[in-house]
């Protein structure tokens, strides 16, 4: 999701990007306030909640990451399935849908919830949805506008 703001309350042209992506591509490409909903692939977390600070983990040959205090493993930063999304990012994601005059919702199905719901908040909120997508979504009835394509083909001509 792409998020355009532009009030009297913000800077002009504030662009705000919201990314279910768990790499770091977007940061890469200039975007390093980028909202991740689904973890960060190139972080850790510890696998259970733990009452003391782990120190750094440690790995024996072929064992996965450990404490070697308490023996909680290590995980990639992510959300796996039936996880909830990080509550942070899904407050900040919330938060920019409401307050967008327009939301592009660049290259989804439409079918992970709740990132999906976004563009609902954003139109209730009143602003313009439009969707870009090569194939249909679960959620084209939120657009003002469906546009069908790649970001790649798409993006170049709306963002110039």
């Amino acid at each position: 999701m792409w998020r355009w703001q532009n009030s009297a309350a913000a800077r002009p042209g504030v662009l705000t990007l919201v990314s279910q992506n768990v790499d770091d591509l977007h940061q890469r490409a200039g975007w390093p306030q980028t909202i991740r909903l689904h973890g960060d692939i190139l972080a850790d977390r510890w696998l259970q909640r733990c009452h003391r600070d782990c120190p750094s983990s440690q790995a024996l040959s072929g064992e996965p990451p450990f404490c070697p205090e308490c023996g909680n493993l290590l995980r990639p930063g992510v959300v796996w399935f039936g996880e909830m999304l990080p509550e942070d990012a899904m407050a900040a994601a919330e938060r920019a849908a409401r307050d967008c005059e327009l939301m592009l919702v660049v290259g989804t199905s439409g079918a992970v919830w709740p990132a999906a719901g976004l563009a609902t908040v954003a139109r209730r909120a009143g602003a313009k949805v439009a969707i870009l997508n090569p194939d249909a979504s679960e959620i084209d009835d939120q657009a003002h506008w469906v546009l069908r394509g790649t970001a790649a083909t798409l993006l170049p001509r709306l963002l110039v």
